[in-house]
């Protein structure tokens, strides 16, 4: 039975998911552009002005300015409000089955990985070296936030998941004499096996 007090905890995590899926925004659109996730504050891509704070609430501020720029009238992407609902739901369905624990802390930071991730690469088909090699490293960690996890668990992770793929690829350049895939999938699949193990 879910406690009298969960759906009011959740509302917060939902709103706190919110504001990381805004955040999860400007990554997506600065990182493959090589440019600052922390500064220049947010801004209009088509007329540069900077954001207000009060036009930049997760969810609400698209639907006060009905989905346009406050200054030149441009219609803001259904995309920017998509991602902050999706990483909100997510952080509550990682509340419900995990409660406020360092289990739905590391899987919530898991899960906003692979949502940046999947955006790049549908956008630029690219997979960034600066967010899978980094999380190879923060995610071996795995064992210290995940009981049912050792150190072995990840290392078998990480060999099965980019081995297992870079064999693949060797396989395919030799019989193709071209790359079948790129590195940078290579090095996902190594994060995803850091993070989840085997």
């Amino acid at each position: 039975m879910i406690p009298d007090y969960f759906p009011i905890y959740g509302l917060f995590v939902f709103i706190l998911g919110t504001c990381v899926g805004s955040f999860l925004n400007v990554c997506i659109f600065r990182i493959p552009a090589n440019k600052s996730i922390v500064s220049p504050g947010s801004f209009c891509p088509n007329c540069h002005k900077d954001i207000p704070f009060y036009c930049n609430i997760p969810l609400l501020s698209y639907g006060f300015l009905m989905g346009r720029c406050k200054f030149c009238k441009h219609p803001i992407s259904m995309r920017y409000p998509l991602i902050e609902a999706l990483t909100g739901i997510f952080a509550v369905l990682l509340f419900y089955k995990f409660g406020l624990t360092p289990a739905m802390g590391y899987w919530f930071v898991f899960t906003s990985v692979l949502i940046t991730i999947s955006f790049i690469d549908f956008d630029h088909q690219i997979i960034p070296d600066i967010i899978s090699l980094p999380g190879i490293l923060i995610f071996s960690s795995s064992f210290y936030f995940l009981p049912e996890m050792a150190i072995k668990d990840t290392i078998l992770g990480i060999i099965a998941g980019g081995g297992s793929l870079y064999v693949v690829a060797l396989f395919y350049y030799s019989l193709r004499k071209q790359e079948g895939m790129g590195g940078g999938d290579i090095k996902l699949l190594a994060m995803i096996g850091a993070a989840t193990g085997i």
